[in-house]
């Protein structure tokens, strides 16, 4: 597979020029250190047999650019939106806040379930395909995950009456 010492080894010859490379391209420290992370697996795994130190800097420079490119177009098709551009959108007090709070705070496997379904779009049986799960346990999360959701919904209204 490959050898503890060859990728310390890698690291420290490479992991810098790798950082720079990706800082360029995505303009995102932490999107870059995640890069520069999926490189260094990308040659445990892969373990590529080079014929010098010139071929081996340049396989890392691509892969670099690629998994650059691969991000890039990923947030080109699936923009982001700061969480904290999101709080501060919309007034402590609206109800849209409050769902979106209930929504963070929900347990992960709910909150997975709701954002593949209402904000990507996908069906219950592509949903399970993409988590690895039951198509009915997917219907379940769902179920849940919206009572969840009316309940804080419910307990809202209550307290506006009031």
């Amino acid at each position: 597979m490959y050898k503890e010492s060859s990728v310390e080894e890698i690291f420290e010859k490479y992991g810098e020029m790798l950082y720079k490379i990706c800082v360029v391209m995505l303009k995102r420290t932490h999107d870059a250190e995640d890069t520069v992370q999926d490189i260094i697996i990308k040659y445990m795994t892969h373990n590529p047999a080079f014929i010098s130190s010139e071929h081996e800097k340049a396989w890392m420079i691509r892969v670099a650019m690629n998994l650059c490119k691969d991000k890039l177009r990923f947030y080109k098709i699936y923009p982001q939106i700061n969480i904290e551009t999101i709080t501060t959108t919309y007034p402590e007090q609206s109800e849209d806040n409050q769902i979106l709070e209930a929504l963070l705070a929900l347990q992960p496997k709910y909150k997975e379930v709701l954002l593949l379904h209402y904000v990507e779009g996908y069906k219950c049986q592509e949903i399970s395909g993409i988590l690895k799960i039951k198509e009915a346990t997917v219907k379940k999360r769902l179920e849940r995950g919206r009572n969840i959701l009316k309940k804080v919904d419910n307990c809202e209204t209550r307290e506006a009456r009031s």
